[in-house]
């Protein structure tokens, strides 16, 4: 195996990580000697031993303690991340790296956690070990995207999803949402769904769709996303499908909201004006844990996101099917122009006969 094979294997086993470190990042680590594996390992719980770490034991558990002693001193560490230099649930995982001696660190990135951002690398080359910074990056700021927006712009990661019609529809005008996409378009997007841990709509959708916000099939998923509702005039929520199948629910709205009582101890109600809702309400997901919201609003939302710049990605979904005149666009024109000015595409699937495109925003978190 070539250096390039042992750091896409990092990659990998950063992988098994998914669902199961957040707020942190996906690492894992290979460990060589003389070009061969000693050691592998990934952050496989969040608040237990890093990748870096396991690896250490895994080569241990392989060739015994003296062995593997011998076999460390001088070995070669590569991660998809630059190793940590703070203690906080778990030790420093360049204590660990200079502990066992070992000669070089090849990783993809630096972390972007301000705490530690270039501080790990240093402190690895202050006790003669080399490091190099930069393979496979694309690759690993991929993977690791969600963790870089919540480290570097303190919010979650923002996704906003819709499907519309070859005419660039998304329903008729002041009327309950109709069926756009295909089963295929609708499989993936409970995938999307698995890999956010909040889900938004506005009062209207609430009001006219009534849906129950869940990553389906629900008998099957431990951990439904939270489900977010931002807007007034919610109607009778008693009668709401939020409420089945629960997860915690945030109402952002200006007016007072009376919930069902059995209920509260899972409802936050963020009280906001237009002006500081979504900023409020990204500091309390961030401080509860919530480290990506999937919107999938109606038009209001949809560009009142993008009209503040609040999107990492944007993912549309286009069915073969024409809705005419009376039909509901997306966005409104503002928004519309700002899209064509922001993104650029990231990736385009097929689902069928629905087009799936994948978008990336060049200027998030602000226009």
């Amino acid at each position: 195996m070539s250096s390039k094979d042992f750091i896409y294997q990092t990659l990998a086993l950063a992988k098994k990580g998914k669902g199961k470190v957040a707020p942190n990042p996906m690492v894992g680590c290979v460990i060589t000697k003389k070009g061969k594996i000693i050691g592998e390992g990934w952050h496989k719980i969040y608040g237990k031993e890093h990748a870096e770490v396991n690896a250490i034991k895994d080569c241990q558990a392989k060739f015994g303690k003296d062995k593997s002693k011998v076999l460390l001193k001088g070995s070669c560490f590569y991660v998809n991340l630059e190793p940590c230099s703070i203690k906080n649930n778990t030790p420093a995982c360049t204590d660990s790296i200079i502990g066992v001696q070992a000669a070089k660190v090849i990783c993809s990135i630096k972390d972007p956690n301000p705490r530690i951002n270039g501080k790990g690398i240093n402190k690895l080359r202050a006790a003669g070990i080399k490091v190099e910074v930069g393979a496979a990056s694309n690759e690993a700021k991929e993977l690791n995207k969600v963790f870089i927006v919540n480290q570097k712009l303190k919010r979650p990661f923002v996704t906003i999803k819709y499907a519309q019609t070859l005419d660039q529809m998304i329903g008729y005008q002041a009327k309950r949402g109709i069926q756009i996409s295909n089963a295929l378009s609708k499989q993936d997007v409970q995938k999307i769904r698995k890999e956010h841990s909040s889900i938004l709509i506005g009062a209207n959708t609430l009001r006219l769709d009534n849906p129950r916000l869940t990553s389906r099939p629900e008998s099957k998923i431990k951990i439904q996303p939270a489900k977010i509702i931002v807007g007034n005039n919610f109607g009778r929520l008693i009668q709401k499908n939020i409420f089945k199948n629960f997860s915690h629910i945030f109402f952002v709205t200006s007016e007072k909201v009376k919930v069902p009582e059995k209920y509260s101890s899972k409802i936050t109600c963020i009280q906001t004006n237009k002006r500081n809702g979504l900023q409020k309400l990204f500091k309390e997901l961030m401080l509860r844990g919530y480290t990506s919201i999937l919107v999938e609003g109606g038009k209001g939302i949809i560009s009142a996101f993008i009209k503040k710049g609040y999107f990492d990605e944007l993912i549309v979904y286009t069915a073969p099917r024409i809705l005419g005149s009376k039909g509901l666009k997306a966005m409104d024109d503002k928004a519309d122009k700002i899209i064509d000015a922001v993104t650029k595409v990231h990736s385009i699937e097929n689902f069928g006969e629905d087009i799936k495109v994948t978008y990336i925003n060049k200027k998030a978190n602000g226009i």
